[in-house]
């Protein structure tokens, strides 16, 4: 592998491989990627991605970002690449773009922007990451180095749905972009939203938010954490938009209103709908079912699957729905598949749906693994629950692993059923007054990802001494009711 490597190096000292045109720049870069090539790599990972977080379901809103994006599409450096623009329902405060022009931005972020301008400067600033090409360069430096993520292991391979979000999508999906990269994607947004007549000052000041937010947990990255600040970001973008407007004619637009008129009744935080944990079970409300959470377990919920995690990291349990027209089919499937060694199985009841629970060894690359599987169908779905360990640790895990697959049960408890997600409401100052006064009239419901003023405040992109105009609009927290 090493000469390899040494043999690819020295192609590349010589110009041989490897070297493409930048469409931004003109210049010749290190990319190993055709267009065609760009192109797969987007659309092999899209399906996986949108699987595991989930569209957002409100086709306003996907429209509207839809819109800005395409209609910044012609002023880009690549105007003839096709390029789609989805809104991912995940709280994280993030927006991301893949090779080939699959640009997402988060229900998370539209909840921390405050106008039009802001969100085109973003959705720019991704655009920007792909016209410059800085993915498929990004991946053919680590290609060279031998440094490629290798997430997609033989161990999630080998359990269904665990590798949705493997492999390349999770290799493009959590790239860190150098600070060089942030900074030409930032010059980048702001060229291509100025160019449709945006304010892009706005951009600044949702960058200066974003330097106030701590950082997030969960599944997917951050903005930080994938976009990491140059340095001096808000002077910067500043500068940039006074340079950017002077080779156009204004008025440069905001477009508030428009924009908080679509974020209006917009879900913030986690959707608990859609499952969530208690301190000892995980619930399903709309999927009127709970199993239990061991002690000392840690637990992760994505629209793919549901996740338990052991205290040492040595063991697993995940939930998920698998194909098959039948709990029995779907585990002849499993127990069939080539590498899997069936150790037994029996009927069982899951919820009072009929099961099949299997026993099977797998032989991977890095070990062997024990696999204990639960198959029910509920709903017209039919579902899997795996309990996974290495062999070498699957005898003191096992008990756990029955334990909670036996737990499985319909939800009844009243106030579980009836429990309702936060949502941000858009209202008017009556008077003038200081936000923190204006804030007090507006409690901050109980169990919000956020639980002060000043929380509040930052949600608004302004600090709680500042002075709020009457009528002006501004983003409060609310608990729908049944």
């Amino acid at each position: 592998m090493k000469s390899v490597r040494l043999f690819l190096l020295a192609l590349l000292l010589l110009g041989v491989v490897g070297c493409s045109v930048n469409p931004v720049t003109g210049k010749r870069q290190l990319n190993f990627y055709s267009e065609e090539d760009e192109i797969a790599l987007g659309a092999q990972a899209d399906p996986a991605i949108v699987a595991h977080y989930g569209l957002l379901d409100d086709e306003q809103v996907q429209d509207y970002v839809k819109d800005i994006g395409q209609r910044m599409v012609p002023v880009s450096h690549r105007p003839n690449l096709k390029f789609h623009f989805k809104v991912l329902d995940d709280p994280i405060v993030n927006a991301f773009a893949l090779p080939g022009g699959y640009v997402y931005i988060t229900r998370g972020i539209l909840a921390y922007l405050d106008n039009e301008a802001a969100l085109a400067g973003v959705v720019g600033h991704e655009i920007g990451h792909v016209t410059a090409q800085h993915g498929v360069t990004k991946m053919s430096g680590q290609s060279v180095l031998g440094l490629g993520l290798a997430l997609g292991s033989a161990v999630a391979s080998d359990i269904p749905f665990i590798g949705d979000i493997a492999g390349t999508s999770a290799q493009l999906l959590f790239l860190k972009y150098g600070r060089d990269d942030e900074r030409q994607s930032d010059e980048l947004g702001v060229q291509y939203a100025t160019a449709l007549g945006y304010d892009t000052t706005q951009m600044a000041e949702f960058f200066h938010s974003l330097d106030r937010l701590s950082p997030e947990n969960g599944g997917l990255p951050g903005w930080m954490s994938t976009h990491p600040d140059p340095g001096d970001r808000w002077v910067t973008v500043r500068e940039l938009t006074a340079k950017a407007q002077q080779t156009k004619a204004g008025p440069f637009e905001t477009d508030r209103d428009r924009y908080l008129d679509r974020v209006d009744g917009l879900v913030f935080g986690t959707n608990p709908r859609e499952g969530y944990f208690s301190a000892d079970a995980f619930h399903h409300p709309d999927l009127h079912f709970r199993f239990p959470v061991p002690d000392g377990w840690t637990g992760q919920n994505t629209r793919a699957a549901v996740g338990l995690f052991a205290p040492e990291s040595d063991a697993v349990i995940i939930l998920g729905g698998v194909d098959g027209s039948s709990a029995r089919a779907a585990a002849s499937t499993w127990v069939g598949r080539e590498g899997v060694k069936n150790l037994g199985q029996q009927d069982v009841k899951m919820a009072g749906d009929r099961g099949v629970r299997t026993q099977v060894r797998i032989t991977t690359d890095e070990g062997v693994l024990r696999v204990v599987s639960s198959f029910f169908k509920r709903d017209g779905t039919v579902w899997v629950m795996h309990g996974y360990a290495a062999e070498a640790d699957f005898a003191q895990h096992e008990s756990t692993f029955i334990a909670v697959m036996n737990g499985f049960a319909e939800e009844t408890d009243p106030e579980v059923l009836a429990v309702r997600p936060v949502r941000l409401r858009i209202v008017a100052a009556p008077r003038n007054e200081s936000f923190t006064a204006f804030a007090a009239r507006y409690p901050i419901p109980e169990g919000a990802m956020i639980d002060s003023v000043q929380g509040l405040a930052i949600l608004n992109g302004v600090e709680i001494d500042d002075a709020v105009a009457a009528g002006r609009r501004i983003k409060v927290l609310v608990r729908t009711t049944p």
